[in-house]
C-alpha cells in the first residue's frame, strides 16, 4: 500500500502534458487532424501510419478552477511524470456500450476495460503499451460472421471464447518501441497494426486484421521516405491439435514515398508473403527476403519460389488547401493479352481505390466530406496455397470484404467544440459463395484459388451476387481528448440482399440504436 501511494504521488508531482507520442489510427481522430497536414508545399508524408513524434512541445491550457476529479476526467492524463530526461503517462481505457437491436429480445452490449501506457526516454526513444479485456454480446449480423468462421475471431480483435449465454470473451494487447538512430533513420518494433494509404480503407495494408509482431525501418531524406516492414502472421487454417501452435508465415513490405513538386505524393509498394512450412532443405524463414532494397521480384525469381508477390502504387494530390484526392492500385497477377482480348482470365487479379476529401465544406469550419470507392477483382489477395494468402488470423490484411467486390463510401463529419456529428453511408456489391457449393467464386481469400469454376470467363460478382447497404449516424461528446474518451449515441441501419439467401447468412435487415462511453483508440471494422 505504501508503494501504491508513493507511485501515485510520483506521477502527480509534475505538470500534465497532453501531446500524443503515437497518433491513434481511429478515423474520427485522424480525419479531424488531417487539415493541418493538407498544406501545399509541405514535405510531410502521410501514407504510412501510425504517425509518431519524438517531440512533446505543447502544454494544454487546463482550467485550474476545475477540481482534481474534473481535470482528470475531462482534461488530463490519469497518471503522469515528466522531466527533461523522461516522460511517462498512464491512462485507463473503457468501452461500455449497450445496443437495442430491433427484432431481438436480448440487449447487445460491450464491456471493455484496459490501459494505455506511453513514454519517452531521452530524445531518441518512445514507446507505448496497451491491454484490453473484453466481453461482448454482438448484434446478430456480427454474431453470424464470427460463427461462420472455423475459429471464433472477433473482427480485428483476435480469437475469443464463447459462453453459453451468447457472450464472447476476448483480450488484446499491443506494445512497440521506436528508436531514432539518426536524423534520417528510425527503427520501430513491437506488436500492433500498420496502415498504408490516405483513405478509410487500404488496398495495400490496413488495420483490419488482428495485431502482429513487426519490425519497421523508416528512412527519411528530404522529399523521400522509405519504409521497410517485416511482419510475422498466423495461418489459422492450419487447425492445430491441443499441443501444436498455429503455423506462422512471414511478410516483407517495401514502400517508397516521394513528394513531387508542391502538390503530389507518390508511393511505390511491393510485398511478398511466404509460409513457415519446414522441410529438410528449408528452415521456414528465408533470410533472402530481408533484403531492404526495393524490388523483391528478382530475389523471388532467383530462389525459384512460388511465394505470393504483390506490387502497386498509391498517390495523393493536393487540389487546394481544403481538398485532396487520393488513390491506390495493387497488382497480384495479370496477362496483358488476356486483358486486351477480354477473355476473363482468372489470374487477372488487381484492386484499386479512388477517394476525395474536402475540409470546411461550404466554408463551414470542421465540416468534412469524404467519398471513396474500393474495388477488387475475384481471387485478388488469394493464393493456390492458402497459407500464403494476404491474410492474418483469419482476416484480410487489406479489405474486410476480401475480394470480388465494389464498394462506395460516403462520410460527412462535423465538429463543433467538443461535439462530433458523423454520418457514414456504405454501398457494396460482391459475389460470395453459394450455399452448399464448395466452389470458390473469388471472394474468400481463405479458400485455395485452385478450386475455381473455370480458368476463363471469370467476371465480377460471380457466385452469389449480393448487395449491401449500410447507413450509420452518431452524435458524440468528447469528454477527455487525452484518451479520446467520448459519450456517444447513434443508430445503424443495414440491408443485405443476396441473390440466394441462407439461414447462416446475416439477417436481411439490421436495425439498432447504440449508446456508449468509450475511448476511441483504434478502428473496429463492423461495416461489412
Amino acid at each position: 500500500m505504501r508503494f501504491l501511494f508513493a507511485l501515485i504521488f510520483f506521477f502527480y508531482s509534475f505538470n500534465s502534458f497532453n501531446q500524443k507520442l503515437y497518433q491513434s489510427l481511429d478515423r474520427d481522430y485522424v480525419i479531424h487532424n488531417e487539415k493541418e497536414r493538407n498544406q501545399i508545399g509541405s514535405d510531410l508524408h502521410t501514407a504510412v501510419k501510425p504517425l509518431y513524434s519524438f517531440q512533446i512541445d505543447s502544454i494544454s491550457n487546463f482550467d485550474m478552477n476545475k477540481n482534481w476529479l474534473q481535470r482528470k476526467l475531462m482534461d488530463e492524463n490519469f497518471l503522469i511524470s515528466k522531466n527533461h530526461e523522461y516522460y511517462f503517462a498512464f491512462n485507463p481505457i473503457v468501452h461500455l456500450e449497450i445496443d437495442r437491436e430491433f427484432g431481438s429480445e436480448q440487449y447487445k452490449w460491450n464491456n471493455t476495460r484496459g490501459f494505455l501506457l506511453e513514454g519517452k526516454i531521452g530524445n531518441k526513444l518512445i514507446f507505448t503499451s496497451s491491454f484490453f479485456e473484453n466481453q461482448s454480446r454482438f448484434p446478430t449480423y456480427i454474431n453470424n460472421f464470427i460463427f461462420n468462421r472455423n475459429a471464433w475471431i472477433i473482427p480485428g480483435q483476435g480469437e475469443s471464447r464463447w459462453t453459453n449465454d451468447s457472450i464472447f470473451d476476448y483480450s488484446m494487447s499491443s506494445a512497440n518501441f521506436t528508436l531514432q538512430l539518426s536524423n534520417y533513420l528510425d527503427v520501430q518494433f513491437g506488436t500492433g497494426k500498420n496502415f498504408i494509404g490516405d483513405g478509410y480503407r487500404s488496398m495495400i495494408l490496413s488495420d483490419n486484421a488482428f495485431n502482429y509482431p513487426y519490425l519497421k525501418l523508416v528512412t527519411s531524406i528530404g522529399k523521400f521516405k522509405y519504409t521497410n516492414l517485416y511482419m510475422e502472421h498466423i495461418d489459422m487454417m492450419s487447425n492445430p491439435s491441443q499441443d501444436i501452435t498455429y503455423n506462422r508465415k512471414y511478410m516483407t513490405l517495401h514502400h517508397l514515398s516521394i513528394n513531387i513538386g508542391d502538390r503530389w505524393n507518390l508511393g511505390l509498394y511491393e510485398t511478398i508473403i511466404w509460409d513457415n512450412i519446414r522441410t529438410p532443405e528449408f528452415s521456414g524463414f528465408d533470410i533472402a527476403y530481408l533484403n531492404p532494397i526495393i524490388f523483391l521480384r528478382p530475389v523471388e525469381f532467383s530462389l525459384n519460389s512460388s511465394d505470393n508477390y504483390l506490387m502497386g502504387i498509391n498517390f495523393k494530390y493536393l487540389i487546394n488547401k481544403n481538398s485532396n484526392t487520393y488513390g491506390q492500385f495493387v497488382l497480384d497477377e495479370f496477362s496483358q493479352p488476356s486483358i486486351k482480348n477480354g477473355d476473363g482470365w482468372w489470374g487477372n487479379k488487381y484492386s484499386f481505390q479512388l477517394g476525395y476529401k474536402y475540409y470546411d465544406l461550404f466554408n463551414i469550419s470542421n465540416l468534412i466530406l469524404q467519398i471513396e470507392n474500393n474495388y477488387a477483382r475475384p481471387y485478388m489477395y488469394s493464393h493456390v496455397s492458402v497459407s500464403q494468402n494476404y491474410g492474418h488470423y483469419y482476416e484480410s490484411l487489406s479489405h474486410p470484404l476480401g475480394s470480388n467486390f465494389n464498394e462506395l463510401l460516403v462520410f460527412i463529419d462535423y465538429k463543433y467544440n467538443k461535439w462530433y456529428f458523423n454520418t457514414q453511408y456504405m454501398r457494396a456489391r460482391y459475389g460470395s459463395k453459394i450455399p452448399g457449393n464448395p466452389t470458390n467464386y473469388g471472394d474468400d481469400i481463405f479458400v485455395t484459388n485452385s478450386n475455381r469454376p473455370s480458368d476463363y470467363g471469370i467476371h465480377m460478382f460471380q457466385g452469389n451476387d449480393t448487395k449491401l447497404v449500410s447507413c450509420k449516424f452518431s452524435i458524440s461528446y468528447l469528454i477527455n481528448p487525452t484518451t479520446n474518451l467520448k459519450l456517444e449515441i447513434g443508430h445503424l441501419l443495414r440491408y443485405l440482399n443476396p441473390q440466394i439467401h441462407h439461414e447462416s447468412y446475416s439477417p436481411r435487415v439490421t436495425n439498432f440504436t447504440f449508446f456508449a462511453i468509450k475511448s476511441d483508440m483504434f478502428n473496429k471494422y463492423y461495416d461489412f
